[in-house]
């Protein structure tokens, strides 16, 4: 089992440096081509408000100058397209780490109740769950499934001592930098990107400003943070594999 819990782990970290850098390439050449439609606008000196079709229960339209979609154009390019990225690949991280755990469990079913501190206990499945389920496995699963749920619902601190303890790794010093990512996703997604109490708390010595500031999330930091995550998602694995792979028995 810890062989193929380490191949498995294996498989994972190379599929989310895949696809981190996926986003990197995909953003390069987008941004590419979005500046060559920056610069029509830029050229025009029309100031002719033009319709633009917008999502609505009925058929809308918005109008804009062209002064006014080459703005767009520069938010977009500048940080918008950064920051709905870093918190698209932050998910996507975050799932990694699910998929790590989850394979962690179908290996080693018996340390899901295991208790560490921070984080919920596994839910409790009763005598009639077992015998009424008609797919052991399936059923075990499910539990894993909403474990997971519960645990990533709480702060990366502490899902990632979870991680940790669980299943024998050690913490890095680059699981510091990405507490700060994820406290900047926060922001941006709740707070306009002004930073907080919370994300004192929760980035520590490595937050990049004091509270009232604003956070940029421009092109050096998501390229710097996808950097951070696969130096993570490294370290896990490096980890994994010095203590399970060696394994040739339970």
């Amino acid at each position: 089992m810890a062989k193929k819990f380490a191949t498995k782990m294996f498989g994972l970290q190379v599929r989310i440096v895949r696809e981190l850098n996926n986003a990197h390439i995909f953003l390069e050449e987008a941004c590419a081509r979005l500046l060559k439609g920056r610069d029509r606008f830029a050229r025009s000196s029309s100031k002719a408000e033009k319709r633009y079709y917008v999502p609505s229960a009925r058929r809308k339209f918005a109008k804009r100058t062209d002064a006014e979609v080459m703005e767009i154009y520069d938010r977009y390019l500048a940080t918008g397209l950064y920051e709905a990225f870093l918190v698209s690949t932050l998910s996507r991280f975050e799932s990694f780490l699910a998929d790590v755990l989850t394979a962690f469990f179908l290996a080693y079913p018996m340390r899901i109740t295991e208790r560490v501190q921070g984080i919920p206990a596994c839910p409790d499945v009763s005598a009639a769950d077992i015998i009424n389920a008609d797919d052991k496995d399936e059923l075990m699963r499910m539990i894993i499934q909403e474990h997971m749920e519960q645990v990533f619902r709480q702060r990366p601190s502490d899902y990632m001592k979870y991680v940790v303890e669980i299943i024998g790794v050690q913490a890095d010093k680059s699981f510091m930098d990405y507490y700060e990512i994820a406290a900047t996703r926060d922001l941006v997604v709740h707070n306009s990107g002004v930073i907080n109490g919370l994300y004192m708390q929760k980035a520590g010595k490595k937050a990049r400003g004091d509270l009232g500031d604003r956070l940029t999330v421009d092109k050096e930091y998501f390229y710097g943070a996808l950097a951070k995550m696969k130096k993570v998602s490294g370290a896990i694995k490096r980890d994994v594999e010095k203590k399970y792979n060696l394994k040739e028995k339970e």
